[in-house]
């Protein structure tokens, strides 16, 4: 047996990748989410891509013949990838907004010959009138709209799935809501979401979760499919706990650390009820205010994750407001409360996600008071 003497040993990484980080990092917390380590490394896998599926299969409570799979390149990647691999010759949903606009449509038309029925809302309208078609190959929804703040009925997800045709399989982009919302159980064939929302973590890795079904029609490609967006090749190393390539490690340990805290914290009925609170002050507030109101006013169609709100008072500009968060200097306002350009010019989008305040709402009554010191000095400059 060889035996060394670690004082003489060198202290960097030599291996081809992932390579050695600036050294001081190394002494920071990141060191513990493996980032310099081989991703096939037995217990790399076991803590931090097994780790962080098992504490999403517990919050989500998936059936364990769904796939939890961890996908590179974030959601749009995972949307994509959705398409190509699972749409046979015809495409519904609905559109309301950026996000759901760019799967259902932009996306959508890149692909030869495919059938689009997609549903979209009419220039009065924020949510489609008419529905889909629930016998198309692939129905995509997104239950939270992240641009408009709008969001789908948990009673309209489920119609949905009871109306589904035989050939049918269902698709939700849950990004803005995985983690904090309680949407029907386990009633689709395809969930994904990008981990930057409610769990918290950086972009660029995504989750997508697949039923058996919709593992069954990727053994029955309905078109080439790019390399990169093989979902058979997702699924068979998902069954390992592993990626098809190098991952972002440090996001999926990130994500798994959240998880086991919100497991830990009461699961998905406590972020939910989290979340509803949050964007209950937010909304009590805005009504008992002489210069804002939801811009969603139906509560049934109101996201309580990305909340929209709409200045009524036409002298004061969003921008302004923004310019006084982020003329504060600190680094948690300098994006400010910025709408997305979707969305329309006089409204402020705030975050209710369960981590914004783990306590409750004293973060956003700090928020709203700040908002009232705003307004009364722009309103005394005027």
């Amino acid at each position: 047996m060889i035996t060394l003497d670690k004082k003489t040993l060198p202290s960097s990484t030599f291996a081809c990748g992932p390579g050695q980080c600036l050294p001081e990092l190394r002494l920071t917390p990141l060191a513990q989410t493996c980032f310099e380590r081989n991703h096939r490394a037995t217990d790399v896998v076991r803590d931090v891509y097994q780790h962080a599926t098992e504490q999403l299969r517990r919050l989500l409570e998936l059936p364990p013949e769904y796939m939890v799979c961890f996908f590179p390149g974030g959601a749009n990647a995972a949307m994509d990838a959705v398409l190509w691999n699972l749409t046979k010759d015809t495409l519904s949903g609905l559109a309301f907004g950026e996000f759901s606009r760019r799967w259902a449509q932009d996306m959508s038309l890149r692909i030869p010959g495919l059938k689009n029925t997609v549903r979209l809302t009419s220039p009065d309208e924020l949510f489609p009138a008419q529905e889909p078609d629930y016998s198309a190959s692939l129905l995509v929804l997104t239950p939270n709209e992240t641009s408009t703040g709008v969001q789908i009925p948990n009673e309209y997800l489920s119609h949905a799935w009871e109306q589904r045709g035989p050939d049918t399989l269902v698709a939700w982009d849950a990004t803005s809501c995985a983690g904090g919302r309680l949407l029907p159980k386990n009633k689709f064939d395809v969930m994904l979401f990008s981990l930057q929302k409610c769990f918290g973590t950086m972009g660029g890795t995504c989750v997508l979760i697949l039923s058996p079904k919709a593992q069954a029609r990727l053994k029955h490609a309905p078109r080439p499919i790019p390399y990169t967006l093989d979902l058979t090749r997702a699924v068979a190393q998902a069954q390992h706990f592993q990626t098809v390539n190098t991952p972002n490690t440090t996001a999926i340990w990130l994500c798994g650390q959240a998880a086991l805290w919100m497991n830990e914290h009461g699961g998905l009925n406590a972020m939910d009820k989290l979340c509803r609170l949050h964007a209950a002050w937010m909304c009590d507030w805005a009504t008992r205010t002489d210069f804002i109101t939801p811009f969603v006013r139906d509560e049934k169609f109101r996201s309580y994750t990305t909340l929209t709100l709409q200045l009524t008072d036409a002298r004061l500009q969003a921008d302004d407001i923004n310019r006084a968060l982020a003329n504060t200097g600190l680094a948690n306002l300098q994006d400010g409360l910025k709408r997305h350009s979707y969305a329309p010019q006089d409204t402020l989008r705030v975050s209710c996600f369960p981590f914004v305040d783990t306590d409750g709402t004293k973060q956003y009554q700090k928020l709203t008071a700040t908002l009232d010191e705003i307004v009364r000095q722009l309103r005394a400059s005027l």
